[in-house]
């Protein structure tokens, strides 16, 4: 039997079978993300991320999105828009393969499906089959089953999961829960699992402890009227954790992990004041959702949290928390009459303020963060060098050791380039000649964002020209390298360090390579802005 026949099944057609289908030319994703789950790990074992149509996706778009990260950014900060004509096409072509199920008719759904983005269309597109009269269940179920088990590409797969968790088969649970290991699939297989499950809340929460990206994300947001005391004591302890932001996540653990309650207890453990500190700082931080000010608990909560640390601050992340909080406490533009109406009273915020500094000036934190500062781990590092900035540390001969450890490693660029004074610039200069490949930059302009593996000397010459604006007459040549950068964001920061100095600091080899790239600078506004500056014009006008 041919794998058309085997695969679609009904019918003897062969004038009307394609001549190929995708899944003969790659495996599917199902058996792709199955053959890499360990049921004694989170997540998926190494290479699982990898999708089969990673390269056909890649080859289609400039820009490489994380999993999950399109449809979560969808999901939570675009609209549907107009989808109207899609959803009518879509919804005709499953009727048509209802009614004839030949190798064409599910040929013509699939590339529909694959040509557009699932999310905002698969809502609408279920509601008119729901309400679709004599529809043929049994042959929509095959041909969902089909997407999802079969498919070696995303959109025809999440289009499956969506409509196949319509139909409340608790068979279906483990093919949801394996999908849903991998990002990209979450969201659909957690909306799914919801209705498959006889145990919705646990079947959720066992899928969001197994992704701790956009999937997770979505889960937690479906949890957030959990009764469960195990779920709302994981909601405060690791729920909120994620690698997109703490702060998509922070305002929804804190209300229904009931973070109020768990500090108002006599004592709290060392791991549930770490965390606790995290919720308050992203919650502070604000940004995409709820924040300190929609927290109506969040006065008291913060009363109790500084209370508790008062006699057992020890980690660096403590040191941060505590400032976080200190900043959000000080802040005169802020409308403190609203905020008194969620319990920020004078004598509350002036306590607390008290007690932040009691905390943020104990002897112990210059030493702990000279500590972190000579560890191997990056986030230790990172925790210790934000304490030591506060503490005013003079940390640049760490950072200057470091870079020379890793001069490709552009985030050591840009601390080293934030620290930079006019008696270390010369060094740092011929430093940056000698490590960053200016021969391989300057090829060029063109369109190319910069990002990714293979652009590493292009990022970090970029860190290098944002600082130059500071120093007049200083690095032409990685100035003149800039200009003539694929990126971009090269060419822009070359012409802003042009822009700040005085003209009379540019050499004839700057100022002829100026007047060469706005020649042929391909980006009208780059273009613009060269020729601005090469007239005087500031930046601004």
């Amino acid at each position: 039997m041919s794998i058309i026949k085997k695969l679609f099944g009904r019918g003897d057609e062969p004038a009307d079978d394609p001549p190929s289908m995708p899944w003969d030319q790659r495996p599917s994703i199902y058996d792709h993300i199955r053959a890499h789950v360990d049921e004694a790990k989170p997540g998926l074992t190494d290479g699982g991320d990898t999708l089969p149509d990673e390269a056909r996706i890649a080859s289609g778009s400039r820009i490489r999105w994380a999993a999950g990260a399109m449809d979560g950014v969808m999901g939570h900060h675009m609209g549907q828009g107009d989808n109207d004509e899609l959803v009518r096409k879509a919804v005709d072509l499953i009727l048509a393969y209802c009614q004839s199920p030949t190798a064409k008719t599910k040929g013509s759904l699939y590339q529909h499906v694959i040509e557009g983005n699932t999310l905002p269309l698969i809502d609408p597109i279920i509601e008119k089959l729901i309400e679709t009269e004599g529809l043929n269940h049994d042959r929509l179920y095959e041909l969902a089953r089909s997407f999802v088990t079969e498919a070696p590409d995303r959109e025809p797969v999440k289009f499956g999961i969506a409509i196949l968790g319509l139909y409340q088969n608790p068979d279906n649970a483990v093919l949801f829960q394996n999908l849903g290991r991998h990002e990209e699939f979450t969201l659909f297989a957690a909306v799914a699992l919801a209705r498959n499950s006889d145990y919705p809340e646990q079947a959720l929460w066992s899928l969001a402890k197994n992704v701790n990206g956009w999937g997770r994300i979505h889960i937690v947001e479906r949890l957030s009227d959990t009764e469960n005391p195990e779920i709302k004591n994981w909601l405060l302890r690791e729920g909120y954790k994620n690698w997109v932001m703490y702060e998509y996540l922070a305002y929804t653990c804190a209300t229904a992990g009931c973070l109020l309650a768990a500090l108002s207890e006599d004592a709290v453990d060392r791991e549930l004041l770490t965390s606790s500190g995290e919720l308050l700082a992203a919650l502070i931080s604000g940004g995409p959702a709820q924040d300190i000010n929609d927290y109506e608990d969040g006065a008291l909560a913060t009363e109790l949290f500084l209370g508790h640390l008062e006699s057992a601050a020890e980690t660096l992340g403590d040191f941060i928390h505590v400032q976080a909080i200190r900043g959000y406490l000080v802040d005169e533009k802020a409308d403190w009459e609203e905020r008194s109406q969620r319990g920020w009273t004078e004598e509350r915020r002036a306590e607390s303020l008290a007690a932040c500094d009691r905390i943020l000036n104990l002897p112990e934190w210059p030493d702990k963060a000279r500590v972190g500062l000579g560890g191997d781990d990056e986030m230790d590092f990172h925790r210790a060098n934000q304490v030591a900035e506060a503490l005013g540390l003079d940390t640049w001969d760490t950072h200057w050791h470091r870079l020379q450890e890793k001069p490709l490693d552009s985030g050591r660029w840009y601390q080293v380039m934030a620290r930079c004074k006019e008696d270390r610039l010369a060094d740092v200069i011929a430093f940056a000649e000698q490590n960053i490949d200016l021969e391989k930059i300057a090829t060029g302009p063109a369109d190319e964002m910069g990002l990714g593996p293979g652009w590493e000397h292009h990022q970090c010459l970029d860190y290098v020209l944002q600082e130059l604006r500071k120093f007049p007459g200083q690095g032409s040549r990685l100035i003149q390298s800039g200009l003539r950068s694929p990126v971009v964001r090269n060419r822009n920061m070359a012409v802003a360090a042009l822009a700040a100095w005085e003209q009379e600091h540019w050499d004839d080899a700057l100022r002829s390579a100026l007047e060469t790239a706005a020649k042929i600078e391909p980006v009208v506004d780059v273009r613009k802005r060269m020729e601005n500056v090469s007239k005087g014009v500031p930046l601004g006008d």
